[in-house]
């Protein structure tokens, strides 16, 4: 008997997070799976099955709309992870050195990943105000001025510069965690045979982070793609869907009047398998890199 509560007791304790997991994990993405093969606009008792008919309008009818969604996605995951990660490593090297105060730089730089999306967007907003924001009184001060998020060419890389700034300290912990785990026996040894500074950081301080690399850049390029919020409340996607990231684009469908639940339930579904076969292809390159340096 107590044999037996023993091999059961592993799944007894795990068994409350897997019913969470499958109630609101699982059991929703299913339903957006079926969803997506229908008309539903709403009405449980009121929708027919139409297959793949909303996957091919998606990416027949409405593919300009999709395609948009798409390279702006693929452009803001691109500059949001190649800066982030740059600016994770060099920050991480910096509060890693023998400097006064270092845990209060620390906390500064990770402060921003402890405040809500909506307070980080509306402080932000204020600061990019067109009329009354602080930018718009420094570019007064050398004779120029910018509409700032409501112009079109300049809305994206500001929603960046946000992002960026948003995440960058939480970058900087996992690499920071990953040059403290670096034995100084081998900064040592590397000193002996001549690496010292830039020849220290390019062939050992960056092989040895290569696990923590692929890690961040993983994690980068998962949030990238799926952001919405931050774009909803800096843009709401705009200027003329210069900033609709294929999240935004996703959840604008729902609300479209025009346009059915079960359509915006297979745009959920690609969004998926955006991220998926993004996240994969970069995971293979990864894990080969890591094995050729190894």
């Amino acid at each position: 008997m107590v044999k037996t509560y023993r091999s059961w007791a592993p799944w007894i304790a795990i068994l409350p997070a897997l019913i969470l997991f499958f109630v609101f994990k699982i059991y929703p993405a299913l339903g957006t799976l079926f969803f997506s093969m229908t008309d539903y606009n709403g009405n449980i008792d009121q929708y027919n099955w139409v297959g793949l008919k909303n996957f091919k309008n998606a990416l027949t009818i409405n593919f300009n709309d999709l395609f948009n969604a798409i390279g702006v996605s693929f452009t803001f995951a691109f500059f949001t992870t190649l800066i982030q990660n740059i600016l994770g490593v060099s920050l991480a090297v910096l509060v890693n050195l023998k400097i006064r105060g270092k845990n209060a730089y620390r906390s500064i730089l990770f402060m921003p990943n402890v405040l809500g999306v909506v307070i980080i967007g509306l402080v932000w907003t204020l600061i990019f105000d067109p009329y009354s924001g602080p930018m718009n009184q420094i570019l007064g001060m050398f004779g120029t001025s910018s509409s700032m998020l409501g112009d079109s060419k300049l809305a994206l890389p500001l929603v960046i510069f946000v992002q960026v700034w948003t995440s960058v300290g939480y970058a900087m912990v996992l690499y920071l965690a990953g040059l403290q785990g670096i034995s100084q026996d081998i900064y040592e040894a590397g000193s002996i045979d001549g690496a010292a500074g830039w020849k220290s950081f390019r062939y050992i301080t960056l092989p040895l982070l290569q696990p923590i690399i692929g890690v961040n850049i993983l994690l980068s390029i998962i949030g990238s793609l799926r952001v919405f919020d931050l774009v909803m409340i800096l843009t709401n996607g705009g200027p003329d869907d210069s900033t609709m990231t294929l999240g935004m684009f996703v959840f604008k469908t729902i609300f479209d009047s025009n346009s059915t639940q079960g359509y915006a339930s297979a745009l959920g579904i690609i969004h998926f398998l955006v991220i998926a076969i993004v996240v994969v292809i970069v995971q293979t390159y990864m894990r080969r890199r890591e094995e050729k340096l190894s």
